[in-house]
């Protein structure tokens, strides 16, 4: 894989202006995943904060309840997540009263010791696996063993009609910049990198933070997927080659979200952890402006917006967690497919479509676009077709990691091939980590 090209320019949507988190939310019944036993029970008063499971392995966190309330229920489940299937617990906690705070009153860490932050980390999570496509707990994990010599704020949009990154950054451009050269002084990075859309309105809110805390603003045509984290170490961090899914800190990057950074930056100055979080929901088909709520992990995805309240079974068919080519739809909980779809841990996008008849299979008729739009240059037909039939594993173990998995394949195939679909299924049966 010499270069890294390709990508397709969408029109870009116009950055929203979000105010500041709520301090309460209306109450409501959260529904939690965690992947190992949890160390509550059925009908316990909980307070927020209280660990439900201990982390498995070093570079994974607890997972606590962000609210106070009483459990209601603890139950084994196994979570259909696109195309992985992942066992574990489900509890239900019930809040008391009409309202519940967004925010715990926990206090970061003094001094600047990557040991005390992160512990402190790993008391507060689930963290998400949005930062550099494994989570920031992995990456601080593996960077307290390999100091890493580049940190990057991905502030790029990961698909740039729903502007959710650039208006993190409109919004937030002093925390998001303090949490990420607090970060950047935890891991010891040399070269700090806000890495931000070339906008006008973006560059406008982020030119005097990063001119006042001296970070270095890089401003670039955002090209769908230009924020991919294999893209991002390959574009500006000197191109070292991180495979999807692999952590980035083995090649000497560290790649964080808006989010992160402001979730960070906030914790640092207020003195309190955000357990709150955006969602912004878009509507592809309908050419309308994002939604944005703000919503707890756990919460009933119908209550961010009227639009949403549906059947469970309507909402996967019409509902996508993150954007409308790479998202999938919302977790199927063990046989419980009535259940109520929930806000999950890491996405900030949730795509609406209209329902729409998808188009019929043809043939291939060889027309090359699909090579042409790949950002890694493959070829996604010749790796398709490779895939059904196993005919060459050599070809299939050196090309299929490099995968990004962005769907632009499938996006501009014009016999409507499931392009991206069989590859997503062939790197998890070969035992590739996806994203």
């Amino acid at each position: 894989m010499a270069k890294f090209h390709g990508g397709m320019e969408f029109r870009p949507g116009r950055a929203i202006r979000l105010p500041a988190p709520p301090p309460k939310l209306p109450a409501h019944a959260l529904r939690l995943f965690c992947p190992s036993r949890p160390e509550v029970v059925t009908g316990q008063v909980i307070a927020q904060g209280q660990v439900l499971t201990h982390p498995v392995r070093p570079s994974e966190c607890n997972h606590v309840s962000p609210v106070h309330g009483t459990v209601r229920s603890v139950r084994q489940v196994g979570v259909t997540r696109g195309e992985r299937t992942l066992s574990g617990h489900e509890v239900t906690i019930e809040p008391p009263g009409e309202m519940m705070p967004t925010t715990m009153p926990v206090e970061p860490p003094h001094g600047r010791k990557l040991e005390a932050w992160f512990s402190a980390m790993q008391q507060v999570g689930p963290w998400g696996d949005a930062d550099g496509g494994i989570g920031l707990i992995p990456q601080l994990k593996a960077a307290g063993i390999s100091e890493p010599d580049t940190l990057i704020c991905v502030g790029l949009d990961s698909y740039p009609p729903f502007p959710v990154r650039s208006t993190l950054l409109v919004s937030f451009p002093d925390d998001a910049v303090l949490g990420t050269l607090v970060l950047a002084d935890l891991v010891k990075a040399k070269n700090v990198i806000m890495l931000a859309a070339r906008s006008a309105q973006v560059v406008g809110r982020l030119r005097n933070s990063c001119r006042n805390y001296r970070l270095k603003l890089v401003c670039t045509h955002d090209v769908y997927p230009a924020a991919d984290p294999t893209l991002v170490a390959w574009t500006h961090a000197g191109r070292r080659r991180v495979s999807p899914g692999a952590n980035p800190v083995e090649q000497g990057v560290v790649m964080i979200n808006p989010w992160t950074a402001i979730r960070v930056g906030r914790w640092f100055t207020l003195r309190g952890f955000d357990t709150v979080r955006p969602m912004m929901i878009a509507w592809p088909e309908a050419d309308e402006p994002m939604s944005i709520a703000y919503a707890l992990p756990g919460q009933p995805l119908s209550s961010l917006h009227n639009r949403l309240r549906m059947p469970a079974s309507m909402m996967r068919q019409r509902v996508v967690l993150g954007n409308p080519m790479t998202g999938h739809p919302p977790d199927v909980t063990g046989d419980d497919a009535a259940s109520e779809p929930t806000v999950p841990d890491d996405e900030l996008l949730i795509s609406v479509m209209g329902g729409s008849t998808p188009p019929v299979t043809q043939p291939c008729i060889s027309c090359g676009w699909c090579a042409d739009v790949c950002p890694t240059k493959l070829r996604p037909y010749e790796l398709m077709c490779a895939s059904r039939d196993r005919s060459d594993d050599d070809y299939l173990l050196s090309n299929l990691p490099w995968c990004i998995d962005c769907g632009l394949c499938s996006h501009v195939c014009p016999s409507a091939l499931p392009l991206a679909q069989t590859l997503r299924q062939a790197n998890a049966k070969m035992g590739f980590v996806g994203r």
